[in-house]
C-alpha cells in the first residue's frame, strides 16, 4: 500500500540516529539511577506492592525476594505476570493473577515482547522489561525526530518524546505506554514518507500495545480522508480494528468469556473524574497544577489541530475526548494522568515548536 509522502524541506539538526542515542543514554542513566538504590535489584520497575498480596507473593514464587513498594504498586507486576505466559497457554498459573484478565491481557505487544515470545524464564523477564522500554524510549525518539524534520523542524525535538514525563514515568512502573507511543509515531513518521503499508503495521502494533491507541488509527485515517486517499484511510481504520477484535477473541477462548468491557475503570462521564480529583487536590498542589495544566492543554491542542493538518495532530486527537471521559483514579496522581496523555504531549509539542508551515498540505509531494 502506497500513499503520498511529505516532501523534507528541512534538516536541521543531527542525525536522528543520534537523537536517538541520546535518549537511550538520558534513559539508560535513569534506569541505572534507580538500580543503585536498590542494590541493582530490577523488580523495583515491575512495581510490585505490598497492599497487593496475590501478585507479590506470585513474584517471590518466581523470583525470590523482590522489591515491593508501600502500596498497591503499579501497572508493571501485571505486565510481568502476562510476561510469563504471554500466550496465555497456562492461565491456571499466570493469568490468574491479574486483578481484570482480559483488560490487562488485551495489551499484549510489550509482554509478548519482554516474555521473548514466551522464550524467557521470570529472571530474564525482568531485565527484559527494563530493556525493551529503555530501547522503545529510544526507537520513539527517532521516529519522532523523523517526524519533526518531515514538519520542517530540528531533529531535536524528537526528544519532545525521549523527555516526555509521562512515558519516562512509564519506565519506571514497567508500563507499556512508551511501546505504544513509539508505535504512533513509527506509523506518522512512515505516512509522512509515503510509506503506507510501514506505516499500517506499525498502528497494528500500537493498538495491540493499547487498545486504546485505535485512536490514532482513526485519525490517521481521517487524516487520510481529508486527502480524499479513501481507501487507505479505510484501511487504516479497520485493520487495526480486527487485529484488536482477533486478539480479543482469542484471549476469551483462553480465558473465558466473562468480563470485559466492564472491567474498564479508567472510563466515565465526562469532566466528573477531574472534577472529583479536582475536590481532592487541596494540599496536592503538585497534582493540582499538572491537573489544570493538562485541561488548559486539551485546549491548545485542539485549537491547533483544528487550524492546522498536522498528520501527528490527527494521530493524537482523539486524546482531547478520551481525556475528558478519565476517572478520578487517572486524574487525581500527576503521575498518572501525565501517563495517560503522553503520546498527546508529544504531539502538541512537535506542533508547536518543529512545524515550519501552516499545515501538511503545504509541503505535501508524490513519493517516487
Amino acid at each position: 500500500m502506497t500513499t503520498t509522502g511529505v516532501h523534507l524541506r528541512t534538516r536541521v539538526g543531527p542525525a536522528p540516529l543520534i537523537v536517538a542515542v541520546v535518549a537511550l543514554v538520558l534513559g539508560g542513566a535513569l534506569v541505572v539511577r534507580n538500580l543503585v538504590v536498590t542494590d541493582w535489584d530490577a523488580t523495583i520497575f515491575t512495581a510490585f506492592g505490598i497492599d497487593a498480596p496475590a501478585t507479590l507473593e506470585y513474584g517471590e514464587r518466581l523470583l525470590g525476594e523482590v522489591d515491593a513498594r508501600s502500596d498497591l504498586g503499579h501497572d508493571g507486576k501485571f505486565f510481568f505476570v502476562q510476561a510469563n505466559d504471554p500466550w496465555y497457554l497456562q492461565p491456571a498459573d499466570h493469568a490468574v493473577h491479574l486483578d481484570r484478565p482480559l483488560y490487562r491481557a488485551q495489551r499484549m505487544l510489550y509482554p509478548v515482547l519482554a516474555g521473548g515470545f514466551g522464550l524467557f524464564v521470570p529472571a530474564t523477564v525482568v531485565w527484559a522489561m527494563v530493556v525493551v522500554n529503555v530501547l522503545g524510549l529510544a526507537a520513539g525518539t527517532y521516529a519522532s525526530a523523523l517526524v519533526s524534520r518531515g514538519m520542517g523542524g530540528s531533529s531535536w525535538w524528537g526528544l519532545a518524546f525521549g523527555l516526555n514525563i509521562g512515558l519516562l514515568s512509564e519506565m519506571l512502573v514497567g508500563g507499556a505506554g512508551i511501546v505504544g507511543a513509539a508505535s504512533v509515531m513509527f506509523a506518522v513518521a512512515a505516512l509522512q514518507r509515503g510509506y503506507g503499508g510501514w506505516a499500517l503495521a506499525s498502528t497494528v502494533a500500537a493498538v495491540l500495545s493499547r487498545e486504546v491507541l485505535l485512536i490514532a488509527a482513526v485519525g490517521c485515517g481521517w487524516w487520510l480522508w481529508r486527502r480524499r486517499e479513501r481507501v487507505p484511510a479505510v484501511r487504516f481504520v479497520l485493520i487495526p480494528a480486527l487485529s484488536v477484535v482477533a486478539w480479543a477473541v482469542y484471549l476469551r477462548m483462553r480465558l473465558g468469556w466473562n468480563g470485559g468491557v466492564e472491567e474498564v475503570q479508567e472510563l466515565g462521564l465526562p469532566f466528573v473524574g477531574f472534577v472529583r480529583a479536582f475536590e481532592l487536590w487541596g494540599g496536592r498542589p503538585v497534582n493540582m497544577v499538572t491537573g489544570i495544566s493538562v485541561m488548559l492543554l486539551l485546549v491548545l491542542f485542539t485549537r491547533r489541530v483544528l487550524t492546522g493538518n498536522w498528520l501527528v495532530g490527527w494521530a493524537t486527537f482523539g486524546f482531547v475526548p478520551l481525556t475528558l471521559l478519565f476517572t478520578r483514579q487517572v486524574w487525581f496522581n500527576y503521575f498518572d494522568i501525565t501517563r495517560a496523555v503522553a503520546p498527546l504531549i508529544t504531539g502538541f509539542l512537535l506542533m508547536a515548536f518543529a512545524a515550519r508551515s501552516r499545515d501538511d498540505a503545504e509541503i505535501l509531494e508524490p513519493r517516487l
